[in-house]
């Protein structure tokens, strides 16, 4: 039975959309109907290719190994909140963090600093650590197992179906192994032999990939590949720079000689810079401070709404948002917009033009290119979750999230797209509340313009308020 928006898992997840698909099955959004805590959904089904002996076996293992993994507790690891049998397949519900993957970023932006890998690579390690310490192995680190978390963390999830050393020893008896065969360490594929010196080969294939932009082995076969991984010769470096030591000794094909954690974490610390968490806005954008806490949300009131059923009732965070201070006079060269049945007010710059159409307001500079739009938000609950299902939906070329988070002051949503005519351009959406209602702010501009309208922006945003009595 395929999964859709809507659907209701075990009598109490409402599915909002999709998140990712890997080669364990597919991951969704969605909401906790008891809590209304946003959660991640992972439907875990297994490869065509094993046998059925082999797919009753791990599909035995799944819900035990899930358990195994809940006893994680750490920033750097998607925790596991809940393990359950819903259907044909194990369900693992799971933290949801807002967030993109490591693959994709590497595919958007090419190969990655040093200083850069070597903080996720800390971060990776951090996570690692964690695990071990819990008795558990990950098996199946790569980069599309990375997320990069809106706060700037990398985030390890997507443990294997067997990462306690019992759950293991099952699957490699029964001849299952399973991974990425480029990031899956030799001796596993080979020698049948696993411990935490596995987890440490995929760390380093992973950043390598990061850092090169490609995988270890780019050989024309995947036995190729394979036979390259067993004899531990990576592809040569061009970008690595500083990391080379640490990814050759992390993918040594003799597992006792491969480097340790210890002395792998001592020398990325020696890499990366002294300041470690940079969030992805700061790192890919010049917006000034005030801007990043100010905004963090985008997409376009022309994206479709979202009207969760009564029965969902997440708890609501927008509304718990503290209010914007309102500016005491008009702007120097603004002037006024009032909503027509007196809602609301906002300033525009006097030379914008207005236009107001199904209840909602487009304000538009001379050029053309830059937009603001104001709509009243009724969707009840949580923004984020809304938001996020929007997204899930979103069919915009060349779409890029930045973040989507709570905020300071509402819920923001900030991602950038390739706009047909006006090229790549840059979008943000923050839900105000005026009083007992509550407004979403659009604003668009190309995102060579960005920060320099951002001035703008700020000056605008705070004059969103009641009309003042007659």
């Amino acid at each position: 039975m395929q999964t859709a928006a809507g659907d209701l898992i075990a009598a109490r997840w409402r599915v909002l959309g999709p998140l990712a698909k890997g080669g364990l099955g597919h991951v969704w959004l969605a909401v906790d109907e008891r809590t209304g805590r946003t959660v991640a959904l992972k439907k875990c089904g297994l490869p065509k290719s094993l046998t059925p002996e082999k797919r009753s076996l791990v599909r035995l293992w799944v819900p035990r190994e899930a358990r195994a993994f809940a006893r994680i507790h750490h920033p750097n690891v998607i925790r596991t909140l809940d393990v359950l049998l819903d259907g044909d397949a194990p369900w693992i519900v799971m933290e949801y963090v807002p967030s993109r993957s490591l693959l994709d970023l590497i595919l958007d932006e090419g190969p990655m600093p040093p200083a850069r890998v070597a903080r996720i690579g800390l971060d990776l390690l951090a996570a690692l650590t964690a695990a071990w310490d819990a008795d558990v192995l990950h098996l199946d680190v790569k980069p599309s197992n990375v997320l990069i978390a809106d706060d700037g963390r990398a985030v390890l999830t997507d443990f294997g179906p067997a990462g306690s050393k019992p759950g293991v020893a099952a699957l490699a008896a029964a001849d299952v192994i399973l991974g990425s065969p480029k990031y899956v360490a030799p001796e596993r594929l080979f020698d049948l032999v696993t411990d935490e010196r596995c987890d440490l080969w995929s760390l380093g294939a992973t950043l390598y990939h990061a850092v090169e932009g490609r995988t270890p082995f780019t050989r024309d076969t995947t036995d190729d590949a394979l036979h390259a991984a067993d004899a531990g010769t990576p592809d040569p470096y061009e970008l690595a720079g500083p990391l080379e030591p640490v990814l050759t000794g992390l993918m040594r094909r003799d597992p006792a000689t491969r480097m340790t954690a210890a002395e792998t974490r001592r020398r990325l610390r020696r890499i990366a810079p002294a300041t470690r968490r940079t969030t992805l806005l700061r790192a890919g954008t010049a917006v000034t401070a005030a801007a990043a806490i100010a905004f963090a949300g985008v997409a376009f009131a022309d994206q479709p709404a979202v009207n969760p059923s009564p029965s969902q009732s997440p708890s609501p965070s927008a509304s718990s948002a503290p209010a914007i201070a309102r500016p005491a006079a008009l702007p120097a060269g603004f002037r006024w917009w009032t909503e027509p049945r007196d809602e609301y007010r906002v300033a525009m710059p006097a030379d914008w033009k207005p236009s107001f159409r199904g209840g909602r307001l487009t304000c538009t500079a001379p050029d053309g290119k830059t937009v603001m739009g104001v709509s009243r938000w009724t969707t009840p609950g949580d923004a984020v979750v809304a938001l996020t299902a929007v997204e899930t939906r979103s069919t915009l070329a060349g779409y890029r999230r930045i973040r989507i988070t709570p905020g300071t002051s509402g819920a923001v949503w900030e991602y950038t797209y390739q706009d047909p005519e006006a090229g790549r351009t840059r979008a943000l959406r923050q839900i105000v509340e005026v009083g007992d209602q509550s407004y979403a702010v659009d604003w668009r501009a190309p995102a060579a313009d960005w920060s320099a309208d951002l001035p703008t922006l700020l000056t605008v945003l705070p004059t969103l308020s009641r009309v003042p009595a007659k």
